[in-house]
This record gives C-alpha cells, sequence and structure tokens, in this order.
C-alpha cells in the first residue's frame, strides 16, 4: 500500500516508470521522487531550481525516511546531473517551450541514451517535434482530463532501444505530431473529446468575429478556419463528423 498520495496528473507520469534510477527534474516538494522511492525505484534525484521547493523536499524526505534512496539538488534543468547516472528524467508540469530548452541545454544527456517522461502543460507539438528530431520515439502517450483541464504524457525513448509496433517508426504526419500519433491510432476517447471541445470553441469564436471587418478580425478568422479544418481531419479518424 502506497502512503504517498499523488493528483491524477503525477500519477499518470509516476505510473510510466519502469526503470531502477529516475531524476525528477522540477521536483518542487518531492511528492513524485517519494512515491517513486516506496514503490520500487532504487535511486532517485528530485532536482529543482528553487532552493525553497528544494528545502520542503529535503524535509518531506526526511519525514519519511527515504534520504538512503532519494538525493535532493538545486539545478538548473538537467545541469547538476552527471553522466549515465539515471536511466530516466522526469520533466512535468512546465510549459512545452521550456521543457525544450531544458532538453536542448541537457543534449549531453540525450545522446547517453537517457529514457524521458515529458508532461507539457503547453505547446505539445514542439515537445514531440524535438523528441522526434533528436534521435527519440515516442513509445507512449497518455491523455487525461483533471479539474477540467486536458493533459498529456509522454514517454519517449532512443530509437535503437524501441521495439514495440513498427507504426512509430513511419514518417510522422502533422497530425502525429500536433494530436500524437498512439492517441491517434488508438482512438483515444480524451483526445476525441479535447478535439471536440476545441471545435465547439473555435466555431463559437468564429461566429462572433464574422460580423467584425477589421484586418486584425478577418486575420484571426483565417487562422480559425484553417484550425478547425485540421480539427475535422482529426475526426475523422474517430468517425466522428464535424
Amino acid at each position: 500500500m502506497s502512503y504517498i498520495k499523488l493528483s491524477k496528473r503525477m500519477q499518470a507520469v509516476a505510473d510510466l516508470v519502469d526503470e531502477n534510477s529516475v531524476a525528477d527534474i522540477g521536483c518542487d516538494h518531492a511528492h513524485v521522487a517519494m512515491w517513486l522511492a516506496e514503490n520500487g525505484v532504487h535511486r532517485v534525484i528530485a532536482m529543482d531550481v528553487k532552493q525553497g521547493p528544494l528545502d520542503i523536499a529535503k524535509s518531506n524526505i526526511r519525514a519519511n525516511n527515504m534520504e538512503d534512496i532519494i538525493s535532493v539538488r538545486l539545478s538548473d534543468g538537467m545541469e547538476a546531473l552527471g553522466a549515465d547516472e539515471v536511466e530516466c528524467a522526469i520533466i512535468a508540469g512546465m510549459g512545452g517551450e521550456l521543457i525544450t530548452q531544458i532538453l536542448s541545454r541537457g543534449i549531453k544527456k540525450l545522446e547517453q541514451g537517457i529514457h524521458l517522461i515529458l508532461q507539457p502543460q503547453s505547446e505539445i507539438h514542439k515537445v514531440r517535434q524535438f523528441i522526434l528530431q533528436n534521435g527519440y520515439i515516442i513509445c507512449t502517450e497518455r491523455m487525461l482530463i483533471e479539474d477540467g483541464k486536458f493533459y498529456n504524457i509522454i514517454k519517449a525513448v532512443p530509437m535503437h532501444e524501441y521495439k514495440g509496433a513498427g507504426t512509430c517508426r513511419e514518417k510522422y504526419l502533422p497530425l502525429d505530431i500536433l494530436y500524437g500519433r498512439l492517441l491517434l491510432a488508438e482512438k483515444n476517447p480524451v483526445l476525441k473529446t479535447y478535439l471536440c471541445t476545441e471545435r465547439d470553441k473555435l466555431t463559437a469564436l468564429r461566429n462572433s468575429l464574422e460580423e467584425v471587418y477589421t484586418e486584425t478580425a478577418i486575420h484571426r478568422l483565417k487562422e480559425i478556419n484553417e484550425e478547425l479544418e485540421t480539427i475535422q481531419e482529426a475526426l475523422k479518424l474517430f468517425e466522428c463528423s464535424i
């Protein structure tokens, strides 16, 4: 029985770990690190760029007698992570642009083949694109709703390690980058809900702009129509009309 309780989102992140050593980058108060330690991970490095959260993390780890498994480090991204120290890195709860920056600055860790579990809060397509452009393949992607918000969790491994279905090795199409090839292939119901929600929001926005004749409104209408066409293309894979 686990005594460390995680949110639905962070539990989905932790559930993707099957490695024995993990770095939690941006660990906050180390709840995920402690859950991993409690559930069989042999070594966890909890890292954060801010000293305040790390002090709380240290206190939490000490209170749960986990100092022999979890170490704590002040680190900007992967900066304080040594070569081949861990098998897997978690980066969760940050914007997609920031995640790609962290990965870019830690590119030597990627060259060493570290596994990645990523939970971007925004610009998920940028994260997928970066992964695929840097010798990785997305082996798992999950999507969930928590407190009315949609979240994606991605696990990626170096291409040469991947032993799954051949479809993941094929060339990625724009829809795969935007919405997730694996989610589309499995007709993920949460992704379908997301697409329908976005469709309805954009349709309402389009209707409100159709009576406005400013240059800005006309330009935005063009963008909205293009976005709706892309959503329609994705929804066709669910056999759902738009």
